[in-house]
């Protein structure tokens, strides 16, 4: 079993240079895994294919996970509408009004701290334009369940495999401008703020 490449660049530009020529080397791209490092904060990227067979129809996911440094009381789930969700809040179930059109109309949310998650998705344009831009996902903060002492989870999923690194790293940026705001760590002397691309 080989194991996960790991890249680390000051700039969020020179680590997608390093993940696309890693994608662009490997054969075929039905499991990969990296472990991303960017000024302190660490990403981790899996893509799953399964192409199924007989009478098993496949699957394929997208999913990005980040353990937010410190302790933050905030936990939510973001995830898309549908039928099944619109039938829950008919029966009772609560869903949060973000404050934006959009995005109430795309996405069920649930949070312990409605005001600081508003605060949070609505503060930088890029959020919410991705938010929108990828919907059909599932986005949220909770308890790492495997080891809760450890800390929170920024979890994205979608079920879908994006091989585009682009599509990738737009991805990748809005849940570091998350990490920033969750837990803001100073930047690495030589690399300075880095605009995101």
């Amino acid at each position: 079993m080989d194991t996960a490449p790991t890249f680390s660049a000051d700039t969020e530009t020179a680590l997608w240079q390093q993940v696309a020529a890693d994608m662009a080397r490997t054969p075929d791209l039905l499991e990969y895994t990296a472990t991303l490092h960017q000024n302190g904060y660490q990403v981790q990227l899996e893509l799953n294919i399964d192409l199924g067979g007989g009478f098993e129809s496949g699957y394929e996911t997208t999913t990005f996970r980040a353990v937010v440094p410190g302790q933050t009381a905030l936990h939510f789930a973001l995830h898309e509408q549908d039928w099944v969700h619109e039938l829950g809040k008919l029966l009772g179930l609560q869903d949060v009004e973000l404050g934006d059109p959009e995005l109430n109309a795309a996405y069920i949310v649930s949070t312990n701290h409605p005001d600081q998650l508003r605060a949070l998705l609505l503060s930088d344009p890029v959020v919410r334009q991705t938010l929108l831009q990828y919907q059909e996902l599932r986005l949220d903060l909770t308890a790492d369940p495997a080891a809760p002492q450890a800390g929170t989870l920024l979890t994205f999923t979608k079920e879908q495999a994006l091989t585009n690194p682009a599509q990738l790293q737009e991805i990748y940026h809005m849940l570091l401008v998350l990490l920033r705001q969750l837990a803001p760590k100073p930047l690495a002397a030589a690399g300075g703020p880095d605009s995101g691309r």
